[in-house]
């Protein structure tokens, strides 16, 4: 007579009259289908918490499989290394303009980004960026790609506004702001062509106008500025604006920028291609 199967006790108690194997694999995925529904339980655990200190958190005490995890799943960001954005109990993450103001609520958005939000640029703007307070590393948002650009006094004294972007309140530059911050910081260096074309827009919408750029530029103007501003207004009008050229030509200097071999002798500045070539493309 063949020898009976032993006798193999499964996870639930019960006996297993067959062979060992099959019972240590059916105690080996019910410990797994276990550690699974434990798993699942904490990460809602930890998702709670973050929704309760949101809407962005710095450095979560949670455990990295469980932030992992969160992200493979959509259920958040992380925006870099330490950060994430906590959704709301609805399931929604903020969106990146108000992520990027809950990074630093001290700063606001401004270049590009902001001309976007003003309904002035209608290209899809994946790199954004805002005047900061601190000193802090980019972050990414899904395709998108925020710079904060240091500048304390700035970040007090800049000219901003709020608005609604998806039902959230965004701080953000004025429009005249946007654009002299466009033209002073350039942290992506300066599109002649797109910006021109946003001056262009803000112009016939009457959003901005070359007394508020001056008004703006201070008592002690910045001479590179005021000429970008300068070329970009004589482009767009087709006549130079005095106050601005009187300030562009306090003295002879050349302002030059990286990669940017022609020179214009009106302005006084280097450019990357003509002059003609940035009216060609706005017209």
């Amino acid at each position: 007579m063949a020898p009976r199967a032993p006798t193999v006790l499964t996870p639930g108690g019960d006996c297993c009259l067959g062979p060992a194997t099959v019972c240590e694999t059916a105690m080996n995925l019910s410990v797994l289908y276990e550690n699974r529904v434990i798993a699942v339980a904490k990460t809602e655990q930890g998702l709670a918490w973050l929704i309760e200190h949101g809407p962005v958190v710095a450095d979560p005490p949670l455990p990295t499989w469980m932030l992992k995890a969160l992200v493979a799943d959509r259920r958040i960001l992380r925006l870099r290394r330490g950060l994430f954005p906590a959704p709301t109990r609805e399931g929604r993450l903020p969106s990146f303009p108000a992520t990027i103001n809950a990074v630093d609520p001290a700063g606001y958005i401004t270049g590009h980004g902001a001309l976007s939000i003003h309904g002035l640029n209608d290209q899809d703007v994946s790199h954004w960026w805002s005047i900061t307070s601190r000193r802090q590393s980019d972050i990414r948002y899904g395709p998108y790609r925020a710079h904060f650009t240091l500048s304390p006094v700035q970040a007090r004294q800049g000219h901003r506004t709020s608005l609604q972007v998806d039902g959230e309140t965004v701080t953000l530059a004025t429009v005249t702001q946007a654009f002299v911050d466009e033209l002073r910081f350039m942290p992506y260096g300066l599109d002649w062509i797109e910006t021109a074309r946003v001056l262009r827009n803000a112009l016939e919408t009457q959003r901005i106008d070359e007394h508020e750029v001056i008004r703006l530029l201070g008592p002690r103007p910045s001479i590179a500025v005021a000429r970008r501003a300068g070329l970009l207004f004589e482009i767009v009008r087709s006549e130079p604006n005095p106050e601005l050229l009187s300030i562009a030509r306090k003295n002879d200097d050349i302002t030059r920028l990286a990669g940017a071999t022609v020179t214009d002798k009106t302005w006084r500045l280097t450019l990357p291609f003509p002059r003609e070539r940035i009216l060609r493309a706005i017209r």
